[in-house]
């Protein structure tokens, strides 16, 4: 008996120990040259600071386009620790909808954070209603909203609900997705399945099965591909933005519609990036005509709260009387302070006037990138657009030069492709401001020109 009290006093004694080492140890053990560097954000000199230890603390999952780190920005312009500033042509890949630090965007932003940012679905908020009200009296195809972070959690709920209604109305068989070469969906397992680009698919395989790719703009390769016993939904950028700004045709679009009713499956139409005014019209599908076209479900994302993280899926009566509670959820899809944001830039942006300032501002970028066409045929193939600030000019060689001298120049463009830059500048951005571009982009034709002699 003692023996075995002796042994317990003695673990004790150990455990006791080890709780005064792990609570009251006077030195904490940091990783050295990681948590006890010393960062200056006012340093001047401090940007290969900030790069070597994002380095050795954050993934290495993007290629950064340049070795600037920016601390802050105002309208269209940013602003790095050296105190350069840039001229910003891609508005955080067109999600920066009314530049950066909009006035009347920061003052809503704290205003609402000073009241509820965030409550989780359990509960009813008011934001996401009447954000909700603001989308859905906005077109009148849509009757619902389902709230989201992303873009990528807008396709990946768009395509789960359209597997639940297809499955339902035919079976197992009835699941499968028609999607389309060069389109971009996302990087989730589902979205991701969607997305053509194999470099971003093959080393995940196996994917979600039953996803098959057609021809962008060209209906006969959708129909090898249709069952209306299998189909359950096609999925389809109005505008292409990773994959080079290439526009659906309107009697293409007109005719997958159609295609659509006729076997029994939803159009989703993917409005991430060109949707919410970027064209120059509210919706890019409008464009296809509504009434011959006709989608059952939009998804939504990068403009819709000017910079926070937003998501939404705007579905027909028709899908959303198949959901139920439990069918799909999130935790923070539709949170007060993202929505109170959203309504503001939603709102905003829905106003005709500024609605028409985008397609004017769009037509005086287009026609200054013609006649730089005009002035360098060689050089410049292809001008992509179908109005509004989402323009695309295909070059006849790698457009990673051109990003480099623009960024030289203090302008940020990015590209879509090997041999497209994609214009998508906040929507408030200026003639002046489009002006300074086409400069550079005429001196660095200029110069390319001059190389080849």
């Amino acid at each position: 008996m003692f023996n075995k009290l002796n042994k317990i006093n003695k673990i004790k004694n150990c455990f006791n120990k080890s709780i005064y080492q792990i609570n009251y140890s006077s030195k904490p053990i940091f990783k050295e040259g990681i948590t006890n560097v010393k960062l200056d954000r006012d340093n001047k000199d401090g940007t290969s600071d900030y790069i070597k230890l994002h380095d050795n603390v954050i993934m290495n999952t993007y290629g950064r386009v340049s070795d600037i780190v920016f601390t802050h920005g105002k309208d269209s312009w940013l602003y790095d620790m050296k105190g350069d500033k840039y001229l910003d042509f891609g508005a955080g890949i067109a999600v920066n909808a009314l530049g950066h630090s909009n006035d009347g965007w920061s003052e809503v932003v704290a205003n609402q954070s000073k009241k509820l940012t965030h409550l989780s679905n359990l509960y009813y908020n008011q934001p996401a209603i009447e954000l909700a009200q603001s989308m859905i009296a906005s077109t009148p195809i849509f009757d619902k909203v389902f709230f989201a972070n992303s873009g990528t959690e807008a396709n990946e709920a768009a395509l789960k609900f359209a597997k639940k209604i297809g499955i339902a109305k035919g079976g197992v068989d009835k699941h499968e997705i028609i999607a389309f070469s060069h389109g971009f969906s996302g990087r989730s397992m589902g979205s991701l399945s969607c997305t053509h680009k194999s470099k971003y698919r093959e080393i995940y395989g196996p994917l979600v099965p039953g996803v098959h790719f057609a021809e962008y703009n060209d209906i006969e390769s959708v129909k090898k591909l249709m069952s209306k016993s299998k189909t359950c939904a096609v999925i389809i950028e109005p505008v292409q933005g990773e994959g080079g700004l290439e526009a659906a045709t309107v009697e293409f679009m007109q005719q997958l519609y159609k295609l659509c009713k006729e076997n029994d499956c939803l159009l989703i139409v993917d409005e991430v990036q060109c949707g919410i005014g970027r064209t120059g019209q509210l919706w890019a599908h409008t464009r296809f005509d509504t009434e011959k076209c006709k989608p059952d479900i939009m998804t939504l994302a990068k403009p819709l709260a000017g910079g926070l993280p937003i998501g939404a899926v705007l579905v027909s009566d028709k899908v959303a009387s198949e959901i139920k509670p439990g069918d799909h959820g999130t935790t923070f899809g539709g949170g007060p302070l993202v929505c109170e944001v959203g309504k503001y830039v939603f709102e905003r942006i829905s106003q005709p006037s500024f609605l028409k300032e985008v397609q004017e501002k769009g037509k005086y970028l287009t026609d200054g990138l013609k006649k730089l066409k005009d002035q360098f045929p060689n050089s410049i193939l292809e001008i992509r657009t179908v109005g509004g600030l989402f323009v695309g000019i295909q070059l006849d060689h790698n457009v990673s030069d051109l990003v480099s001298y623009a960024k030289s120049q203090k302008i940020l463009i990015i590209n879509a492709g090997d041999d497209v830059i994609r214009f998508c500048p906040p929507l408030t951005i200026t003639k002046q401001e489009i002006d300074q571009l086409l400069l550079v982009l005429k001196n660095y034709l200029i110069k390319v020109n001059s190389n080849k002699k």
